[in-house]
């Protein structure tokens, strides 16, 4: 179907699909919006399980940063050298 205002300029095809580079940042961003919709909504129906995953999370974050920081400090200064 045609647009009505390409109608009234004279134009009565169909205009051709505009793949550009803000129109996929818009479908993202829109994508992005809807999943953060969907999380809200499971997190507000399941409070407990929300919050426990967010526990988790943290719980596994912190372990991950302490073995890391720990990985990677210098070998400990012998009093011989």
């Amino acid at each position: 179907m045609a647009n009505v205002r390409n109608i009234s300029t004279g134009f009565t095809g169909e205009l051709a699909d505009k793949d550009s580079v803000s129109q996929k940042a818009k479908d993202a961003a829109r994508y992005v919006r809807e999943e953060a919709d969907a999380v809200a909504l499971t997190a507000r129906q399941h409070p407990s399980a929300a919050g426990t995953a967010a526990l988790l999370i943290g719980a596994t974050a912190f372990l991950a940063g302490y073995l890391l920081g720990s990985a990677s400090s210098p070998p400990p200064r012998s009093r011989f050298w």
